[in-house]
């Protein structure tokens, strides 16, 4: 292995760790919005009850699949031919949202 070569690997196990360190910060704070209460009723009454009664509550996974499965039977956009690769990535990119 050549010394850029090694560069090269370091600084993609760089990004790696970074995309590890988003994936766990985004756990966590997914933990602490499940785990979220409100508070119930006045005076006495009061109770704490959690935000999310159920995890459908908390994430859709029939939507999240139905978003995927419509980019994917969307029809091509017309002229692709005439566009460059960067062109056609940056119209898919802004139609995810």
């Amino acid at each position: 292995m050549t010394l850029s070569e090694f560069h090269y690997k370091r600084y993609a196990q760089e990004y790696k760790e970074i995309d590890e360190e988003y994936r766990l910060h985004k756990s966590a704070f997914l933990i602490r919005n499940a785990a979220a209460t409100k508070t119930v009723g006045t005076g006495k009454n009061q109770k704490e009850e959690y935000v999310f009664k159920d995890f459908h509550d908390f994430f859709n996974y029939e939507k999240a699949l139905q978003v995927v499965d419509m980019e994917i039977t969307e029809e091509p956009v017309q002229n692709n031919k005439k566009l460059s690769p960067a062109q056609i990535a940056l119209q898919h990119n802004q139609s995810r949202g």
